[in-house]
């Protein structure tokens, strides 16, 4: 009975400390430039988003960030880059009005998130406009539009890949499990001897 219990409290122990994933949440917006609802009355060369976290590299079908301008013109002229939390394009903006921007991530826990926010672009008289192009200039990998999307959609389904951080865990969770096992049962035999020591004297 007593090895029993020392099994089940090393078993519970483990799966309170060792197996137990670690907390994880999307990341979130903390600031763009130029500001939601800003409006930028100098020349604006570049858009960014920054991050609560950092984000993940996963090549240009899970990063992308398309600048609109009011006319529907696309105006990033290159591939979002990544810098830890922040990623940012640089832009060739047309004639003033509102511009909107449409981002997507694949955040730190491993899944896509998404989102938009717009700003006013106002600029000084005599500033160059810029045509824009009629699609955007970093196309995903898939080529398509709708398959870049099915592809971000697979990334969310619960038959995803785990995060490693949670293969990680689950598996020092089960090395642990047969540590402590392995103990309770040396403490357990030890005991055993000793109560026979103690009978034969």
């Amino acid at each position: 009975m007593r090895v029993r219990a020392l099994i089940s409290g090393a078993v519970g122990v483990v799966l309170v400390l060792g197996v137990a994933p670690p907390a994880s949440a999307h990341n979130y917006v903390v600031s763009t430039d130029p500001a939601e609802d800003e409006d930028a009355t100098t020349a604006v060369e570049e858009v960014s988003v920054t991050f609560n976290d950092v984000v993940l590299d996963l090549g240009r079908d899970a990063t992308t960030v398309d600048v609109t301008g009011p006319d529907g013109r696309h105006h990033a002229v290159a591939c979002p880059e990544l810098s830890d939390e922040t990623v940012s394009v640089p832009v060739e903006l047309g004639g003033p009005g509102e511009y909107r921007v449409a981002w997507r991530i694949v955040s730190a826990d491993g899944h896509p998130v998404s989102g938009d926010f717009t700003f006013t672009y106002t600029p000084p008289s005599g500033t160059d406009e810029a045509a824009g192009a009629a699609g955007p200039v970093c196309a995903p990998a898939g080529a398509g539009t709708g398959e870049a999307e099915d592809a971000q959609g697979d990334q969310s389904t619960s038959g995803s890949t785990p995060p490693a951080g949670v293969l990680i865990a689950v598996a020092g969770g089960t090395v642990l499990l047969g540590v402590a096992v392995v103990l309770a049962l040396v403490v357990a035999g030890r005991q055993h001897r000793r109560r026979q020591d103690g009978a034969s004297d």
